[in-house]
This record gives structure tokens, sequence and C-alpha cells, in this order.
């Protein structure tokens, strides 16, 4: 059985053979071949792993290059927001990376240069080419910097927004170095101007005459016109073309001739015999030739008298004694010429420094006058005792009166003074402002009047104060009552006089000031305190104007309302169409103790919290009960009925002591416009309504 079995198996084994036939040489040459392949594979593998790690070695030498290369990398859109920069641009504008990105690079600058940026962008984008300016960027903390900027456009893929690459370049070091050569060309000019000698500039290469001084025209008699681009045998100087020529090319292959009595001919044809010194010098990597010519005439005519009765040696001694006297007063010249060139240069380059310093200053104040004039675009409302203010401002900003601003926290003080600066003639100049309040009594003298170097412990540098840098301009004292009794002395020198010194220092500096205060203070209840001047307050006082608190002008609150919100919103990137009447009608009935700060504040805190196109208030204002015993009625009923109750008390009374507006706090022409505005007459009753 078991033979049988195996038979079988064999003769089956045969019959598939012989039907898909025996194994054949093919087979093996295509595992060969799937072999080879493999192989193949492994190494092209190994070569793209290779080449991959070679790319990112590069990719990661280019990220370290660019972020440590010499000059700032911004990536820009159109609108001027930063979508990528590298580490030394973040540097330069004092931020990192991170929180720059999505920013507008123009916040770096102020009003005029991000006008100037924009209109760089257009062009960048307009023109698709390379386009290079030159603004000051101010670092978020820091000193601001001149810089140069170089942008080109680019796009990431044709379906993409076009994008700006910007480099952004520190140029301080140049300008400075240019401003201290044009300094100091300038007073080479005056020297060259000035000259007790004839001096002529030549070209080097073609002897072609580029500039010559006015002593010399004077000594020759020709006019510029006739010497300046003519070659010097041209202008029949000297009397031989050929001697010119000869004099011309002894000078080029030597680099210095003299000639101690060479004749030169004046246009009038009169010889006059010159000590005639030449050199070559390097001028911006180009030759040009000096020439100092002194008329010795009379010094010629003189020498053979003098020397009739001495022998030939004794003539030679005094040629060479006269010569060498000259060449040592020449030299003593030149040397006094260059210690003066010199001092001058030291004294403009100490005068650029302090002009580099102040406008330093002027550019943080300038900044900051910025960021104020974006928070308002302007003073905002027509009510009467607006209007009023503003008509004060304008008769007393053409002077140079003191004037001191009064009115409760939060009512727009420091706007007014700087209407009353923008009004001026000053205007020019930045606004210098000092809060007061703000700065501790031991800093507050320095702040104001500067200290010198090692005035006190701490003081490592040289600080120019508020005074000096407002010269010429407005300086707007903030809180002026919040002042100390120590620096009100100081202070009233200074506006009396108009001189102070620096802390550490015995010069008087003298400056020309407009002073204009603020303050949130009864003055004449500090100073029967004893907590303020009464002789600084009549100097302040020469022009006092008070601004209404916000609940004597309700009908500025909706024109304020729609500009706070607009504003905001637009910052904000929201879309506020609407104010719901009952929103409105809640914000004129507050009270609004903060005033114009308090009011936005509340709206800068609303739209925050806005959901939609309708504007909702986010805080529930609770009106506090008015100490006067009226009920019922709208605002401008109580305000009536509080003035007529007021005047009632004061017999009529409206200026004064007792006054009616000292009473409730008003400047009389404020009380006066409010009670016109209200319809109150002598003689009304405070229960009577409003005439209709």
């Amino acid at each position: 059985m078991g033979g049988n079995k195996r038979a079988a198996e064999k003769s089956q084994s045969k019959n598939i053979t012989e039907k898909i036939g025996a194994p054949s040489r093919d087979y093996d040459e295509v595992i060969h071949d799937l072999q080879v392949h493999q192989i193949e594979l492994a190494a092209q593998n190994e070569e793209l792993r290779k080449t991959q790690l070679k790319l990112e070695e590069s990719r990661a030498r280019y990220v370290d290059l660019y972020d440590q290369a010499p000059v700032g990398y911004f990536t820009l859109d159109r609108k001027g927001r930063i979508l990528g920069v590298n580490r030394t641009g973040s540097r330069q504008l004092g931020l990192e990376p991170e929180t720059l990105l999505k920013r507008p690079f123009p916040s770096f600058m102020s009003q005029d240069d991000s006008d100037l940026f924009y209109l760089h962008l257009k062009k960048v984008f307009g023109a698709q080419s390379k386009q290079t300016c030159s603004l000051t960027l101010l670092q978020e903390k820091g000193t601001p910097f001149y810089a140069q900027l170089d942008s080109i456009p680019f796009s990431l893929g044709p379906d993409e927004n076009p994008l700006c690459q910007t480099t952004v370049t520190d140029i301080n070091e140049r300008r400075e170095l240019e401003e201290a050569l044009q300094a100091s060309e300038t007073r080479y000019r005056r020297l060259f101007e000035a000259a007790g000698e004839g001096i002529l500039i030549l070209d080097a290469e073609t002897g072609q005459i580029t500039d010559v001084n006015p002593f010399l025209i004077e000594m020759l008699g020709y006019s510029h016109e006739e010497v300046l681009g003519k070659k010097l045998w041209e202008i029949g100087c000297l009397q031989d073309t050929g001697a010119s020529k000869t004099v011309f090319a002894e000078l080029q292959s030597k680099g210095y001739v003299r000639y101690d009595n060479l004749p030169l001919q004046t246009k009038n044809g009169r010889v006059i015999a010159v000590e005639f010194i030449s050199t070559i010098y390097l001028v911006d990597h180009h030759k040009v030739i000096q020439c100092n010519i002194r008329d010795v005439t009379g010094w010629k005519l003189q020498m053979p008298a003098s020397t009739q009765d001495r022998s030939e040696k004794e003539r030679r001694v005094s040629e060479r004694r006269i010569s060498h006297r000259m060449l040592s007063e020449q030299l003593e010249q030149k040397n006094e010429e260059q210690r003066q060139t010199e001092e001058s240069l030291l004294k403009a380059l100490e005068e650029i420094k302090a002009l580099k310093d102040r406008l330093v200053v002027e550019n943080i104040y300038v900044h900051q006058v910025s960021e104020k004039k974006h928070q308002f675009e302007h003073i905002i409302g027509q009510s009467d005792g607006l209007k009023y203010v503003l008509y004060r401002a304008e008769q007393v900003a053409p002077t140079d009166a003191t004037v001191l601003v009064l009115g409760e926290t939060g009512t727009g003080k420091e706007l007014i003074a700087a209407a009353i600066h923008n009004l001026s003639p000053r205007k020019d100049r930045p606004l210098i402002t000092v809060n007061c309040a703000a700065l501790p009594a031991n800093l507050l003298e320095s702040e104001l009047f500067g200290r010198e170097k090692g005035a006190f412990t701490g003081a490592e540098t040289r600080q120019i104060g508020r005074f000096e840098i407002a010269d010429g301009s407005t300086l707007c004292l903030d809180e002026i009552g919040e002042l100390p009794l120590e620096m009100q002395a100081k202070l009233l020198r200074v506006i009396q006089h108009g001189q102070f010194e620096r802390l550490g220092s015995s010069k008087t500096i003298k400056v020309n000031v407009r002073v204009v205060a603020t303050t949130n203070r009864n003055l004449e209840e500090e100073i029967a305190g004893g907590r303020f001047r009464k002789d600084l307050y009549y100097r302040l006082n020469v022009f006092p104007i008070t601004v209404p608190p916000l609940r004597m002008r309700t009908e500025d609150i909706p024109p304020m309302v729609h500009a706070f919100v607009q504003r905001f919103a637009r910052k904000m990137g929201k879309q506020i169409t609407s104010i719901p009447r009952e929103t409105m009608q809640a914000l004129l009935d507050y009270p609004w103790p903060g005033n114009v700060r308090e009011l936005e504040s509340i709206i800068e805190r609303a739209v925050i919290l806005c959901p939609g196109p309708g504007f909702q208030l986010a805080d529930n204002l609770n009106i506090s009960p008015t100490p006067v015993s009226f009920t019922g009625g709208t605002v401008k009923e109580m305000e009536r009925k509080h003035i007529l109750a007021t005047l009632t008390e004061t017999g009529w009374r409206i200026e004064g002591k007792d006054g009616a507006a000292r009473i409730l706090g008003l400047h009389p022409s404020t009380l006066r416009a409010r009670m016109h505005k209200l319809g109150i007459e002598r003689g009304d009753a405070a229960a009577q309504p409003p005439s209709s």
C-alpha cells in the first residue's frame, strides 16, 4: 500500500512538471535583478537621507544668519502690519518677535514719519521696485534712532496677496558724521573766504580752476566767471604760458612747489611779485591743488636799496633770514588757523551733541503729543460753556501771557492748554508737559530745571530740564496745585525773569518759555491753608480759563458718545452702527463725577463687551442722589432749579466771595452763559419751570 502511494505521488508530480514546465534561467535572472534593484534603492535612500540632513543644516544656518543679520528684516502687508521679523529687528524696536506680529509698523513712528512711511509703502507696491526712505523709529522702551528703510515687493504665489520685504539699518552714526562733516565744511568755507592771502584751487589732473577766494579776485582784478573753469595758463595770470605749464608739470611730479618772487600779471596789465606755494592734497579720493599766493611786490622793491652797501654774502644771509622769518610766520599762521579750526570743530561738535540731546528729548515729546492727538483728534462739543472756553483760549493764544486753566478732574484742561499752544505763534515747536503730581518732590527740580553730571548720587549723566527743552515753545504745568512749596519759589523766579540754574551748576540759563498751568484745586483755599504761595498764584492767574464740568454741558454728551464709540470700534475691528435711545438717555441722566475721562472709559469698556452692531452699556449707571432737595424733572430742569436756588440764596449775586459762581464752582462768565441758555432771569422763582 505504501509503495503504491509513493508511486502515485511521483506520477502526479511528474504530470505537474510536464504542465508548468521546469524552472528556467529567466526566473533566476529576475530574482537577481530584484536583488540589484533593492541594493540601488537602499543606496538612493541613504543619499536622500544625507541630502535631507544637508538641507536641514542649510536651513538652520539660514535661520541663524537671518536672525543675527546686522540689519532688521521685516515682512509687511499692504497696510504696514508686521507679518515676520528677525531678532535684529525685534531688538531695534525693543520687543520680542512674537509681540510684534500683526502690529502696525507705523506705530513706532511719529505722525509725520508715519505719513512718510505710508507714502513709501505706496511707492513700493505701485512701482513694483525697490524704494528707499529715511525716518526716525521710536523704540518701545529706549532711545529713538534714525533708520534707513529699503523695501522690495514680493509674492508667495500667483494667487497670494503681494507683500513687502523691508530692511531697517541704523544710520544714527552716519547721520552724525555727515552733520559734523557739513559743519566742518562750513567752517572751512568761512576761513577760505576770509583768508588774508590769495587761495586758488585747481584740479590736479586737468589744471582747471575749481575755486578761488575773494582776496585773490581782488588782487588780480578778474571776476569769478572769468576764472572758474579756466586753466592757470588761460587767464593770463602768469606772463609766460610755457612757464605756467612748467610750474604745473613740476607740481604734478613733486607734489609741492614754492616760488618766492614769481611775476604775475593782473587783468589791467600791472605786474606784481608774489610768493607762490602750491601743494597737492587728496580730497574724497580725488587729487586737488591748493595754491597760496601772497603779494610781496613792496618787499622785492626794497631789497636792492637795503643791500647796496652789503657784500654778496651778507645779502644772501639777509635773504635767508627774511625767508626763514616768512616761513616761520607762515607756519605760525597756519598753526594758529589750524588751532582755531580745531576749536571751532570742537565747539561745533559740542553744539551738535547738545542739539542731538535736545532733539532726542523733543522726539520723545513729539511722540507723546502724537499719541494724544491720536486719542483726541479735536475738542468735541457745541455747548455755550465750551464755546466760551474756546473763545477765551483764542483770545489769549496769540500773546505770551501766562494762562491758568481751572476745572474738575477729567474735564480736558490739558486739551485746552494744547489748543492755546496750537493757536499761538509757538505752534511749530512741540508742547512740553510736566505732570507736577506724578513726579516725586526729590526729582521734580531736576526734571524742571535739569542737572549736571554728579549733582547728586545716581546722577551719572547730564540731563536737560523741561524749561530748557521748552525754550521758544510752551510749557504746560499740569496739576500745578500739587507743586511742593520749596519748588514754588524757584518756579516764580523763572516765570518772572526767564532764567534758572541747572541742579549742581552755577551757570545761569536764560529761556523764553510761555507757561500754561492747569489745576483742579481751589488755589485760593490752598493759599489760605498755607499750601500755595500767593505771589506765584498772582503770576499764574494772569488770564484764568475755567472748563465747566460735563454735568453742566450735557448737550456735549451725544456727540462725544458717537465719537468715542466710532473710535474704539474702529480700533477693535468692530462694526457698531446704532446707539439705542434709552442708552443715550441713561448717559444724559448720569451726573459724571469723573467728567469726560469717566465717559471715555465707560464707552471703551462697553465697546469691548458689545456683542453686536447695537451699542450696549456694560455698566449700571447708578445716579447718586443730588444734595439739593429737588424731586422730579429732567436734568435740565434740575440744573435750572439748582442755579435758581443758589441765586436766591446769594441775593442774585453772581461774582465775589459769596457769589453764586463760587458756590457752584463755576467761572462767573460760564454761569452767565448757563443762565442765558436756561432762560433764567432776575425775579424768577426756583419753583418755576423753564420757559418753553
